[in-house]
């Protein structure tokens, strides 16, 4: 992966410089108190640029929403691992207190050492603000999974023994001067022509990003006992506004290679130049930088039916539910792709798909639910094996920017309709949605979405749950609705078996949209014996015996599939699981450091 076209070939310059050589991110590593590297270093611009391009991967991308309800995971993952009761402090399903620990040092020990370097002013503190920016992306991770942690402005010396040794700081501590960092980056970072090279904007998306997590968060999360969320939610709807006024950045309506615009940003081989992207992930094929993008693709998870029911239908000029559509709870998977949103059929794998690298339409694995998906699947055949992925991923994309922006205005109830014209519909315009009214998302709420989010506090409910559909939907396979669950303390939905497509029945079934059959599902190896050889052979049918299989169907002979495994297996429990515990054996080694409350 490469942000900026010359961050591969920094490292020859500065092999001594600590961040940039090999290094344990283990929170104890420290870098040498002196070192003729220090002396020599942070002297010009060039030396603060080239600091700051060994942190550009600090920030990365996402191509896939797992674990959360979006997905039928078929391995494993950390929340199932709690979910199940298998994590405690005193065992090793707890991960060891580090993580970004060494990066945050990394940050400091420039922070510390500016003062000898010589150049523009206005320069100096570009990167200066952006090695705020970075401290404060990566201490908010750090809050996210712990909530309180101790708070550090300088690199650690062997001396400091007080300090690495200290407990942690209080959440409201530590998010404050997070946020000033940001205020730091917003004001002396400069606008850069580039969207591999991370500028102002990246750092008002940050702040607006992080703002509306710790918005909501203090807003759904009363045992934090802070009742200002909506402080945080004003900063993520200014911040955000500011980006929509620059006028820099529009939804892409470009079409590539016969693909619908949306589909379009995400198997793209150059995003470097389209009017979305704020910050991007510039991958080579010629230069060897590669992903496994190609793996979203009915690999080991697949999408699920709770999600698939959030996309609206469209009748005319409006939109209706899923929900509202008659026998929506028995449609096969060539049915549910009728008259609906776009953004579905290029999120979900519609029957018929042919994948690059194969001439004839793909069986998806009924192992994993029956829904694969199609966002991210790169379609060239050269990209399709192991690590060898070679499309632009987007970082930060000006439709998340308009999300934060309507969702933020919701929860504080003063959403409008221009705001909603700004935002929402723009979104919808480009997916090929009918507008949003205002007064109808207030005047008709839908029962299912404010069931799934029985907690919401605001005098725009109806508001707040259809920015939610929304987000879910555009997001979708972007890695945010794990923490957006998380943040609006809806954790419970994870206890939730993830289901399938539906099977009306034993029987063999089109999958592909041919009218032949492709699978048969029967009940038994003697049932799938007494299927023709003649038709195995005709059809090349893939039979699925349920007996002793991973899957299951939700009415033991038909119904929705899901994976026997995690059948009833999960409990969420609240508040405790919206947090990390800290290992036993990192509270031995610092005694001051204390137990999250609910791991006690």
């Amino acid at each position: 992966m490469k942000f900026k076209s010359n961050l591969y070939h920094i490292m020859a310059g500065i092999a001594g410089l600590a961040i940039l050589s090999a290094c344990n991110d283990s929170f104890m590593d420290r870098f040498p108190e002196t070192s003729i590297t220090e002396k020599l270093y942070f002297k010009s611009v060039k030396d603060l640029e080239t600091y700051t391009n060994g942190m550009y991967g600090y920030l990365g991308s996402s191509y896939s929403d797992v674990p959360s309800d979006n997905a039928l995971y078929a391995e494993d993952a950390d929340i199932y691992a709690k979910m199940r009761g298998e994590v405690n402090p005193s065992n090793d399903n707890v991960p060891r207190w580090g993580g970004n620990w060494g990066s945050i040092r990394s940050v400091n020990f420039m922070l510390q050492r500016i003062g000898g370097v010589k150049g523009d002013k206005a320069e100096i503190n570009h990167y200066v603000g952006m090695a705020h920016m970075f401290r404060a992306h990566l201490y908010y991770n750090l809050v996210k999974r712990y909530s309180d942690v101790p708070w550090y402005n300088k690199d650690l010396q062997t001396a400091d023994t007080a300090l690495l040794y200290k407990k942690q700081d209080p959440r409201s501590l530590v998010v404050d001067s997070i946020l000033a960092d940001l205020d730091f980056a917003v004001k002396n970072m400069k606008e850069v022509n580039s969207k591999t090279v991370i500028s102002r904007d990246v750092a008002l998306s940050l702040q607006a990003r992080i703002a509306l997590n710790e918005g909501t968060y203090r807003k759904y999360h009363p045992e934090l006992e802070l009742k200002d969320g909506d402080r945080f939610l004003e900063i993520a709807a200014i911040a955000a506004k500011k980006i929509i006024d620059s006028k820099r950045y529009t939804l892409s309506k470009v079409e590539q290679d016969g693909l619908k615009s949306y589909e379009s940003l995400f198997c793209s081989l150059d995003l470097t130049k389209n009017p979305e992207m704020i910050l991007v992930a510039d991958y080579d094929k010629s230069l060897g930088r590669f992903h496994n993008a190609q793996t979203v693709f009915d690999y080991n998870w697949g999408l699920s039916r709770d999600l698939m029911e959030d996309y609206l239908v469209l009748d005319g000029n409006k939109t209706k539910t899923f929900q509202s559509v008659a026998g929506y709870d028995k449609k096969s998977v060539l049915e549910v792709f009728e008259n609906r949103d776009p953004r579905f059929e290029q999120t979900f794998m519609k029957p018929g798909y042919v994948r690059a690298n194969s001439l004839i339409p793909n069986r998806v694995k009924q192992t994993l639910g029956g829904y694969a998906q199609k966002k991210f699947d790169p379609r060239t055949y050269d990209q399709i094996s192991w690590d060898k992925s070679y499309t632009d991923l987007p970082i930060i994309r000006y439709a998340e920017i308009l999300l934060i922006y309507a969702e933020a205005k919701a929860e504080q109830g003063k959403l409008t309709q221009n705001d909603l014209d700004i935002s929402i519909n723009l979104i919808r315009e480009r997916a090929g949605v009918p507008a949003a009214s205002l007064t109808n998302w207030l005047s008709q709420i839908d029962p299912v979405q404010e069931k799934r989010y029985s907690n919401v506090q605001s005098a725009q409910k109806g508001a707040v749950l259809e920015v939610r559909r929304e987000r879910r939907i555009e997001l979708a396979c972007e890695g945010f609705r794990y923490n957006d669950l998380m943040r609006w303390k809806n954790g419970k939905l994870l206890e939730n078996t993830p289901e399938g497509s539906y099977i009306p029945g034993y029987g063999t079934y089109d999958i592909t949209g041919d009218n032949q059959p492709d699978i048969a599902v029967v009940g038994t190896k003697a049932d799938a014996d007494k299927i023709p050889a003649a038709d195995k052979e005709k059809y090349k049918l893939t039979v699925y015996v349920l007996e002793g299989n991973t899957i299951e169907l939700t009415g033991g002979n038909k119904g929705y599939i899901r994976l026997v495994a995690q059948v009833n297996k999960w409990k969420f429990e609240e508040p405790k699981y919206y947090y990390q515990p800290i290992s036993n054996k990192d509270i031995t080694i610092n005694p001051n450091l204390f137990q999250n409350k609910y791991w006690k």
